[in-house]
């Protein structure tokens, strides 16, 4: 599966940070992960570049409308749908996950998940047309995806839609 999702990957360097040791410190999530050439995080998604990440970009693993109140956050803009969508990956290898295909399909052989190709416009579009009110990053680890969701939540933004993350917290301070 790894090199299926490797397709779909760009070099980013927001969240990489030159490290004493001659590695690139990722700061997506609290693992901070030192990486040296080629090497993957802890969340198997996101490996070292020369001085910048690969990064996850331009796929999901999952799409939805959803109603609000699935998400942790209710109380906003209560009755209304949220268009989440999700990726793989995560930094944490819960047992209870509900949404263990996605957040553990690399690290365990027995879980799978196809991916979809997809552009930011499409989703936000998709959105829209549904009439939801938001545009959520959850299913997996979203730190860990940011720079995807970072595309995706601008055009949507403009077009007057909140945006949000259904993360498990593991965050860089």
């Amino acid at each position: 599966m790894e090199s299926t999702i490797d397709r779909y990957r760009v070099v980013k360097n927001d969240l990489a940070r030159p490290h004493r040791s001659g590695k690139v410190e990722c700061v997506a999530c609290a693992h901070r992960c030192k990486l040296a050439e080629d090497r993957r995080g802890v969340c198997r998604v996101r490996s070292r570049s020369g001085d910048g990440l690969l990064v996850p970009w331009g796929y999901t693993a999952g799409v939805a409308a959803d109603p609000i109140e699935k998400k942790p956050f209710f109380h906003v803009l209560p009755g209304s749908e949220a268009l989440s969508f999700g990726m793989l990956g995560c930094d944490m290898r819960c047992q209870f996950c509900q949404n263990w295909f996605t957040s553990q399909t690399l690290r365990d052989p027995a879980a799978s998940q196809a991916i979809r190709p997809v552009t930011a416009r499409a989703l936000v579009d998709a959105a829209v047309a549904r009439g939801c009110r938001s545009v959520v990053s959850t299913y997996n680890e979203p730190l860990i995806t940011a720079e995807w969701a970072h595309e995706i939540f601008s055009p949507a933004k403009r077009e007057g839609l909140l945006t949000g993350f259904v993360s498990n917290g593991h965050a860089t301070p």
